[in-house]
């Protein structure tokens, strides 16, 4: 659970938007209240959507109240989940475990050198680890904390014995395999619990491969451990295995008796998908920055790094400013181009397929959710 998840604004209507608020301020209010201030740190939206995940399945609708006014909202009221509902209070739970599961690896790099030695570091996520345990275990949910931290536990010590990759992302599969089992045993449909098992598991793997992919970087220049790195695969590779388990997790989604799953499926199947393509369009993004970085012509000749099946050179000059960006991108969308050949998209820099040809939703063919 590594706050992958977030819905896209053009899918959501106005329920799903208000709903997708009342879980994520419901979560946000319940570590508030039965935690203290602090614990609202731990909110992320894939906790969220474990809470969601319960509401999809079971037949009454989730209780809400109407919270007070939040800066986070711009300063309005907003209808939340209750505290007592059985998918926050699972959520509420994961939150605080996996804050403490990160906190416990921090210090367990600390001891095996896996990261730059820092004493003060170590000591406070010690103290916080500890912290955060007891209050996830005062929590009475069908989560099984003990089971959790365990799984989790093991990462340090598999980063120090250079495992392979597979070895490497069991520990997150193992985990996140039983925290979406017990939404099923929350929600009170045990049908369902073998089949979110194997999502989750195929989840853990496939957050761990994209979390990799966005440190690579950091984690070179800081001698940080990288599972990429380590198993010396490329994104490329990562990439791909990902994808296949998003398709794995698309397909596994059918099998679940859900009710209102509006939300939910946005949420997870929709959102992995996304969370995979982004990442595929920033890296081709980033060859293009990385190939015109401080020139103003393109190489004589094709890298070997370009994208594969994208034109060279392309038609406008590197490092382009946002006035040099616009018109060609008004052009490509408006006036005929984009909807009916391959274009380059001049707001991402992408070279891409006619917009009606084989979209399933904007983030596919205009791709509005990587502009950002």
């Amino acid at each position: 659970m590594f706050g992958l998840l977030t819905p896209c604004g053009h899918l959501l209507d106005d329920e799903l938007r208000d709903e997708w608020r009342a879980h994520l301020c419901g979560l946000c209010l319940s570590l508030r209240d039965g935690h203290g201030q602090s614990a609202r740190l731990t909110t992320n939206t894939d906790t969220v959507m474990l809470s969601v995940l319960a509401a999809a399945q079971r037949v009454p609708v989730a209780d809400t109240r109407t919270a007070g006014r939040c800066a986070l909202r711009g300063m309005r009221r907003a209808d939340v989940v209750v505290a007592a509902d059985p998918g926050v209070r699972l959520a509420t739970t994961a939150s605080l475990t996996l804050a403490a599961a990160k906190a416990r690896d921090v210090v367990a790099e600390q001891q095996l050198g896996l990261a730059a030695r820092s004493p003060i570091r170590s000591r406070a996520a010690r103290v916080a680890s500890k912290a955060l345990r007891a209050r996830a275990d005062r929590a009475e949910t069908a989560l099984d904390v003990d089971s959790v931290l365990t799984a989790l536990d093991r990462q340090a010590g598999l980063e120090a014995s250079h495992a392979d990759l597979n070895a490497l992302t069991e520990p997150t599969a193992t985990a996140c395999a039983e925290v979406f089992a017990a939404s099923a045993d929350q929600a009170g449909a045990p049908e369902n619990r073998d089949v979110l098992s194997a999502i989750g598991a195929d989840y853990g793997r496939l957050a761990h491969l994209l979390d990799a992919v966005d440190d690579r970087d950091d984690d070179a220049r800081a001698g940080a451990f990288n599972p990429l790195i380590s198993t010396g695969t490329s994104d490329e590779q990562a990439l791909q295995h990902a994808g296949m388990l998003a398709d794995r997790i698309a397909e596994r989604y059918e099998q679940l008796a859900l009710h209102d799953d509006r939300l939910l499926r946005i949420l997870l199947v929709k959102g992995v998908a996304q969370a995979v393509r982004r990442r595929g369009h920033l890296r081709a993004h980033r060859h293009i920055e990385i190939l015109g970085a401080g020139q103003t012509t393109w190489p004589p000749f094709r890298p070997p790094t370009w994208p594969e099946g994208w034109p060279y050179p392309p038609p406008f000059p590197p490092n382009r400013r946002f006035h040099q960006r616009i018109l060609p991108f008004v052009g490509n969308s408006f006036c005929g181009a984009g909807w009916f050949r391959d274009h380059w998209n001049h707001c991402s820099d992408k070279w891409v397929d006619p917009s009606c040809n084989d979209c399933d939703d904007c983030c596919d063919c205009c791709d509005c959710c990587d502009c950002s």
